[in-house]
């Protein structure tokens, strides 16, 4: 859970950007780095990650779960329960003639074939038609998680109330024209697409994970003093920014999200917050000390490239609106921090593994 949260704060530093020059705050390029961190070693850093790769078997995977949202629920009222099919059933459950707690059900949706419900209780329903009243004799499992009816003998009446299938289209040429993706009209075609897309998304993953190992490790070397206030300061309000969108898009105020999906009361989100934000601080006065070390600066020519890549990715109309609506400071730091992280990449030792060794062997 804490983890979650450090890997999105890792990434708010570009929300930062649109949000506007924030009052007081301190820069890193405001203080002497050197003063608030003694560098340990940071080239030749060794890291170790599997290699950006995608199975035959993840392509399969992800073009069955896009036929699945492409799936049409039919109901069936000509025929028997099957394998696969999904029934509306009402069951009472009876241990030695006496309904039992939490046995009893009305509208329950099952898919037969799912291993929902106990061995016995789907098999037993294939062949019941709509309307049957059906009476199955079971027995709970031995090892069953509820140690009262762990090897209890029942009886379960069971009326089908209706059958419904789910109908997934097959992968065909006719299909995949009906995607609309460019110069891409058979199965084979679309499975190459389907392959360079996770390709693409495995090297992003690669290239985040070696930038996090490398920082990770070059931070674990390093000797920290107490940074600027208002500095962690700053990267606060991006944290909470940050996941304040987070949580509108679930509909949600902060708080609400954050005890929905982490747990934590506001006392324990506003310190785990302040704990990134501080550690954030950390990160980029260790990259700007090693800038300072190393003579790694930005031209004014690179600042002003840099921004004219963001606008455009932004859909800004141009880089003077940038400039006017973002923290050109902040951006700045970003530029800073990619600089010398292309250079920490430079010096390490990184050593890839086999992605399907070391599935396997997990």
């Amino acid at each position: 859970m804490k983890k979650k949260i450090a890997l999105l704060t890792a990434a708010v530093m570009v929300a930062g950007m649109l949000t506007g020059c924030s009052q007081n705050a301190t820069y890193v390029s405001e203080i002497d780095a050197a003063d608030f961190v003694t560098l340990g070693e940071y080239k030749g850093v060794e890291v170790t990650l599997a290699e950006a790769s995608v199975s035959e078997e993840y392509v399969d995977v992800y073009i069955n779960y896009v036929l699945s949202m492409s799936s049409v629920t039919t109901e069936v009222t000509d025929r028997a329960v099957e394998e696969g099919d999904t029934v509306n059933i009402d069951y009472t459950g009876y241990q030695d003639g006496v309904a039992f707690e939490g046995g009893t059900a009305q509208g329950q949706s099952l898919t037969i074939g799912s291993g929902q419900f106990i061995p016995g209780f789907e098999e037993g329903l294939i062949g019941a038609n709509i309307g049957d009243e059906v009476t199955l004799d079971l027995s709970f499992p031995e090892d069953y998680w509820n140690e009262e009816m762990a090897g209890v003998s029942v009886q379960f009446d069971v009326k089908v109330n209706g059958i419904t299938v789910v109908e997934t289209p097959e992968l065909t040429d006719e299909y995949v024209q009906g995607l609309g993706i460019e110069e891409c009209t058979t199965v084979e075609q679309y499975r190459d697409f389907v392959y360079e897309f996770l390709y693409a998304d495995a090297v992003n993953t690669y290239n985040r994970n070696l930038k996090s190992e490398i920082t990770e490790s070059v931070m674990a070397n390093c000797i920290f003093k107490e940074v600027p206030e208002k500095m962690t300061d700053r990267y606060y309000d991006v944290v909470v920014e940050s996941m304040t969108t987070e949580a509108m898009n679930y509909g949600m105020d902060l708080a609400s999200y954050m005890q929905t999906y982490y747990g934590m009361d506001v006392e324990t989100y506003e310190t785990s917050f302040r704990e990134d934000a501080t550690k954030m601080a950390q990160q980029y006065i260790m990259f700007q000390a090693i800038a300072d070390v190393e003579g790694l600066s930005l031209t004014e020519e690179e600042i002003e490239e840099g921004m004219e890549e963001r606008a455009t990715a932004y859909g800004f109309e141009s880089v003077e609106q940038f400039k006017e609506q973002n923290d050109v400071k902040t951006f700045e730091e970003y530029l800073m921090a990619e600089d010398v992280m292309a250079f920490l990449i430079d010096n390490a030792v990184i050593t890839t593994t086999d992605a399907t060794t070391e599935a396997a062997a997990e």
